[in-house]
């Protein structure tokens, strides 16, 4: 080797060496002291984190009336014979409900993949108590905003009531819910506004158990002139629950606000609330069972707030009218359009979606399920075009 060549590999073992050396560190520093990796760390830490714990006492008595368990509930022998018969009659309903419910999770899974785990907010107007189909469409978001007509309710009450009447009522605002996916209006009035139920919270409590959740609180609040959630004093027209999956460690939060929201009856501080809360998240909005009041100038401020802040709508033909959808988002049809049920108006028939079925024929997915009034059923799912950003994100 002549002396030209070792001046060019003298630097070139420099640099090799040198290279080695910033490996090595770049590694270390990618370890932690006993040699294990960083990232396994971290996620070792996300595990070890404490375990998410339940009321106790509240989630006794929601399993109690949900007729799960009667576990440590001191009764009457008659008492624990009708609950029995209650016990099962709720699992019969609980098992046709829950086989719709399987299949919304089912189309979800394969046809929400895009977006189903993007969606930190759901917000659901004209909610009445379903808290199950929000939460099997989008089971990881952070925050679960529904709305209706229905008082808030009591907190559920740890003394238990173990008399037939009280937890049969359960039943009874229930049944329809069950049977066909949705409450009916004129009945909530009186099952969810009696000696034994006095609004949605009750029932959302026990819902939430039959779905496999432990309730962590529920605190009453209020809205103040800025649109901001404050604590109430019991006559609030919010409930707030904290609550999670048996065996995650995600906890949720679903707030129920009772408010009219027609134009004339809209509550600033409640409109406030909506559009501050919805700002800056990924916002899917659902709709299901609404009786068209979307379609009226008489709801156009609700109908604005879910068109401005919403990356994602899904929803039947009863919640947003199809002409509000075409421009800004890219919408996929399912199952089959019909007219509405006589009992709605004939203007709610939407001449342009009959179109749009009929055009996209080819195009139109299955809906292997009933949800909402029309059997067979309709949904559209409605995702936002990229042009067309919401403006609160």
């Amino acid at each position: 080797m002549n002396m030209k060549s070792t001046k060019f590999i003298a630097p070139l073992i420099t640099i090799i060496i040198t290279v080695a050396f910033f490996s090595s560190c770049f590694q270390q520093g990618e370890k932690n002291g006993n040699g294990n990796d960083s990232t396994a760390i971290a996620q070792n830490d996300s595990a070890a984190l404490p375990k998410l714990k339940g009321d106790d006492n509240i989630n006794r008595a929601t399993r109690f009336y949900a007729g799960i368990s009667k576990d440590g509930i001191t009764m009457s022998e008659k008492d624990a014979q009708d609950w029995d018969k209650y016990s099962n009659e709720i699992k019969r309903l609980l098992g046709i409900s829950n086989k719709t419910r399987s299949m919304v999770d089912s189309l979800a899974r394969s046809d929400f993949k895009d977006f189903r785990d993007k969606v930190d907010m759901v917000f659901y107007p004209f909610s009445g108590a379903d808290f199950p189909y929000p939460i099997t469409i989008f089971p990881n978001a952070d925050t679960y905003i529904l709305c209706g007509l229905e008082k808030p309710g009591s907190p559920i009450s740890t003394d238990i009531k173990t008399n037939y009447a009280h937890y049969w009522s359960y039943r009874k605002a229930l049944y329809s819910f069950f049977l066909i996916s949705y409450f009916i209006t004129k009945d909530m009035r009186h099952d969810l506004n009696n000696d034994e139920l006095d609004g949605v919270c009750p029932v959302i409590t026990m819902l939430m158990a039959t779905a496999g959740y432990d309730i962590i609180s529920i605190e009453n609040k209020s809205i103040n002139e800025n649109g901001e959630l404050i604590n109430g004093d019991g006559n609030g027209n919010v409930m707030q629950y904290k609550f999670f999956k048996q065996g995650s460690n995600h906890e949720q939060t679903l707030i129920y606000v009772s408010a009219n929201v027609a134009n004339d009856k809209f509550d600033e501080n409640v409109k406030k609330f909506f559009n501050k809360a919805l700002a800056n998240h990924t916002v899917a909005t659902y709709l299901k069972a609404a009786s068209y009041l979307l379609h009226w100038k008489g709801f156009d401020n609700m109908r604005d707030i879910v068109l401005n802040n919403s990356q994602y709508i899904v929803g039947d033909d009863s919640g947003m009218p199809y002409k509000y959808l075409i421009d800004n988002f890219d919408v996929t049809l399912y199952g089959v359009y019909k007219r509405p049920l006589n009992v709605f108006s004939s203007a709610t028939i939407q001449h342009d979606l009959d179109r749009a079925y009929h055009k996209q024929a080819d195009n139109v997915k299955p809906l292997p399920f009933r949800i909402g009034y029309n059997n067979p059923s309709n949904w559209q799912c409605s995702r936002r075009k990229s042009n067309n950003a919401n403006k609160n994100n």
